[in-house]
């Protein structure tokens, strides 16, 4: 929780002066990595639930970032994308984690950096099962959401 908690602490700093919260950073990123997503796999990948996220996808799309437009497949369902403008900020959000990635990974070799991800990973698998198996009902993220660096953030 301390990690967690310093790195919400770190993003805001970053991400204040663009208007923006840690969770916008972090759905913009998902996003980014992975659309088009529904709201409910946006939700599961953010480990939030599905009203926070809609208002979160709201006030994104007023603001330009996002689109949201019918399923082809699914006629009751949303998919939500980046806009071009939405791409470009993207972009910057991006340099801004990398840059913090960095910085929290200096003094660490490549090894253990791929170890700490790797474990990590294993981590929230384990807490997807206890969800699945305590929570009946309750959706678990998807998989691409915890299998590690390059699919989705790797840091929240």
């Amino acid at each position: 929780m301390a990690a967690r908690r310093s790195i919400r602490q770190l993003v805001a700093g970053k991400v204040v002066p663009l208007d923006l919260t840690p969770h916008h950073f972090w759905m913009l990123l998902v996003i980014s990595k992975a659309a088009p997503l529904s709201l409910g796999e946006l939700a599961r990948a953010m480990w939030m639930d599905n009203p926070t996220v809609s208002r979160m996808v709201q006030q994104m799309t007023q603001r330009g970032y996002l689109m949201v437009g019918p399923d082809p497949n699914h006629g009751r369902r949303i998919r939500i994308r980046l806009t071009p403008e939405g791409v470009t900020l993207c972009e910057n959000l991006a340099g801004i984690g990398e840059g913090l990635r960095a910085q929290a990974e200096k003094n660490m070799t490549e090894e253990e950096t791929s170890t700490l991800r790797e474990l990590l990973c294993k981590y929230m698998r384990n807490l997807d099962v206890m969800v699945a198996n305590d929570l009946p009902g309750v959706p678990i993220r998807p998989q691409h959401a915890v299998e590690g660096p390059g699919k989705l953030p790797s840091v929240s």
